[in-house]
C-alpha cells in the first residue's frame, strides 16, 4: 500500500473515532437537558434533527460500502483470475484463497472499518429514538408530579 492510501486510512479511522465521540458527546448533552421540563421542547427538536442527520449519514456510508463491496468482487476475480491464469506457480483452490484475501487486506479492511460506522451509526439512532419516546414519560412523570404536589 502506498503512502497517500495509508495516511487516508488512517484519517478514516481517526474521523470516525472523533465522530463516535462527538455523537456519543451530543448524545450526553441531550439526556442531561432532558431533566429539565423547559427545555423538552427544544432537545424534543433537537432529537428529531439528529436522527434525520444520521438516517442521511448512514444512507451515504452504506453507498460507499455498496461501492467498496463491488471494487471487492471485482478485484478479487482479477486475482483469481491472475492465480489461475498468469501465475509461473500452479496453485490449487485451496492455496488460491489466502493469497487472493492477503492481496485485498487492505480492501477488506476498509470495508470493515464502513461497516462498523454504520453499525455504531444504527445503534445511536436507536438512542436517539429511545430518547425521543421518553420525552412523552418526562412530561408524564413532570404532570404526575405536579398533581401530587397540589393535594
Amino acid at each position: 500500500m502506498s503512502e497517500q492510501a495509508n495516511v487516508e486510512k488512517i484519517d478514516f479511522i481517526k474521523k470516525f473515532e472523533e465522530e463516535r465521540a462527538d455523537w456519543s458527546e451530543k448524545i450526553r448533552q441531550l439526556s442531561i437537558r432532558m431533566k429539565n421540563v423547559r427545555e423538552l421542547g427544544e432537545v424534543q427538536v433537537e432529537l428529531f434533527s439528529n436522527r434525520q442527520f444520521l438516517l442521511e449519514y448512514v444512507a451515504k456510508l452504506g453507498q460507499v460500502m455498496s461501492k467498496l463491496n463491488s471494487r471487492y468482487r471485482k478485484d478479487r476475480g482479477d486475482k483469481l483470475r491472475h492465480y489461475s491464469e498468469n501465475s509461473q506457480v500452479k496453485y490449487g483452490s485451496n492455496e488460491k484463497t489466502p493469497l487472493i484475501e492477503g492481496d485485498l487486506s487492505e480492501l477488506k479492511e476498509r470495508i470493515d472499518l464502513v461497516d462498523s460506522q454504520i453499525s455504531y451509526l444504527n445503534e445511536t439512532i436507536k438512542t436517539v429514538d429511545f430518547m425521543l419516546y421518553g420525552v412523552k414519560d418526562r412530561i408524564r412523570l413532570q404532570e404526575f408530579m405536579m398533581s401530587s404536589s397540589v393535594k
